[in-house]
């Protein structure tokens, strides 16, 4: 294929991509998650260097760009899941993660639309921009695959089974039927394992009322929330498909190669 064909092709993607980026939505999830992945972005530099086999190559620098998804749970049974939006950038920072949630908002993503919660992690940047166009009438719920991942990291001196008794006594405390059973069964938790693990008894306990926002929700709402299942499962699938095309060459490759990716994973969840 010719350079010349290449670049129509990618023309004709960047139209489609755009348009993606603008198309009202209309069947509004109730549930959206918010994450970052990030990739690889190789940019050619000035100079020439040979390979390992003597050939001349132009040299490359590597960069780390981020992937801000956004990402529809639906809850009426069908299991549904879509990309609804993404917004490439160097850092999650407040404003990339505005225009996302921004354009969310403008495509139809509202509360009076159906929107009843959004799953992040502990971004700040994505906080505040969530605040700033949705207000506080929105359920903000705190990843609780996030928070064990994290709670997990900070064991200190624990072989497998006993990292995998405190991961399991802490996912317990989410399955309480009320907050406030959830907030006796963190207390007793702490008891457990505070004098050997403190800082993951710390780590849980920092910011735990975001993590349990989901008991102002009801039903299959407040259990797509809960369960981590389906939102871990659905972030390998995000950071396989992405990390498939490998280290882009331009920020614009980059944005296409996501759209490719992104029009598949959506084609293959329904």
């Amino acid at each position: 294929m010719g350079l010349r064909t290449i670049n129509e092709r990618i023309n004709q993607l960047e139209a489609l991509l755009q348009e993606a980026h603008r198309e009202p939505i209309n069947d509004v999830p109730a549930v959206v998650q918010f994450d970052g992945i990030w990739l690889s972005l190789q940019t050619q530099q000035a100079g020439i260097k040979e390979d390992s086999r003597k050939r001349k190559r132009h040299r490359k620098r590597g960069k780390r760009i981020v992937v801000l998804v956004a990402l529809g749970l639906w809850t009426d049974g069908s299991h549904k899941r879509q990309i609804l939006d993404w917004e490439i950038a160097d850092q999650e920072e407040q404003p990339a993660w505005e225009r996302l949630v921004q354009r969310l908002w403008e495509r139809g993503v509202k509360l009076e639309t159906g929107l009843q919660a959004i799953v992040r992690d502990g971004s700040e940047g994505l906080e505040q921009a969530l605040d700033y166009v949705y207000g506080s009438a929105l359920v903000q719920q705190r990843c609780i695959f996030h928070k064990l991942r994290n709670v997990s990291n900070k064991c200190v001196g624990l072989d497998r089974e006993g990292k995998k008794s405190l991961i399991e006594q802490a996912a317990a405390v989410y399955q309480a039927p009320t907050a406030s059973e959830a907030r006796a069964r963190l207390l007793v938790f702490g008891e457990r394992w505070q004098a050997t693990q403190p800082q993951a008894v710390a780590t849980f306990e920092r910011e735990f009322e975001q993590t349990i926002r989901y008991y102002a929700l009801e039903g299959m709402v407040r259990e797509v929330v809960r369960t981590t299942s389906l939102l871990e499962r659905t972030n390998r699938e995000l950071r396989r498909k992405f990390r498939q095309v490998g280290c882009f060459g331009s920020p614009r490759g980059a944005e296409v190669a996501v759209y490719i990716q992104v029009t598949h994973l959506n084609a293959e969840s329904g």
